[in-house]
């Protein structure tokens, strides 16, 4: 599997400061926007198992959610309005992936003025 990049900053929106994660391969970048509050939430995802119909939505990438689950040591990220049923576009990563993005959001929540 390809090297994943994985980058998070805090940026100041119009009402909420928001953290900006940006995901990306050797062909391709997803930047997924949310809260401080809604990023805590990254820790529900491993428990999300789509096999049980469980999906975590956090997030959203050019305004339609992200919806996150796990499963056979996978993440699951699924970008669509109704859930992962009805996805439109999604990336299958790591599950190593998800440790790390955790890592970058605390780091940029630390740094945040």
């Amino acid at each position: 599997m390809e090297e994943i990049a994985v980058r998070a900053e805090t940026q100041e929106a119009e009402r909420d400061v928001i953290v900006v994660v940006t995901l990306e391969g050797r062909s391709w970048l997803m930047n997924v926007r949310a809260t401080p509050a809604e990023w805590q939430r990254l820790s529900e995802v491993p428990a999300a198992d789509w096999r049980r119909r469980r999906a975590v939505r956090l997030g959203t990438v050019a305004g339609v959610d992200v919806w996150w689950h796990v499963s056979d040591d996978t993440l699951y990220m699924t970008l669509g309005e109704d859930g992962p049923e009805s996805a439109d576009v999604g990336l299958v990563l790591p599950v190593g992936v998800l440790r790390r993005i955790l890592d970058e959001v605390a780091a940029a929540r630390d740094e945040s003025p």
